[in-house]
């Protein structure tokens, strides 16, 4: 049996859609959200080979841009993500 170490539980996503920022000259990148908390998120993306270690999130329905650091990646498409800091939009 594994122990969960999150410090915030995690609910449903339902598989909302989001945006990666990941650079300046670089175009979004579409995701989805698979499960959320107040310090983080599982995210699913097509690949997850281009997403660097820290890049912005924008979730839809949300005024809201996180500063995410990725803390686990799950080839080729889920990573789990950190909120580092959030900006109002």
């Amino acid at each position: 049996m594994t122990t969960d170490l999150r410090k915030h539980p995690r609910r449903p996503g339902h598989d909302r859609p989001a945006v990666a920022y990941i650079a300046a000259e670089s175009a979004p990148i579409s995701c989805t959200v698979v499960d959320i908390s107040e310090g983080g998120a599982g995210l699913t993306f097509v690949n997850t080979a281009i997403i660097p270690n820290t890049f912005k999130l924008e979730i839809e329905g949300e005024n809201t841009l996180r500063t995410c650091r990725v803390i686990w990646k799950a080839e080729p498409h889920r990573i789990g993500v950190a909120f580092v800091s959030d900006s109002a939009r």
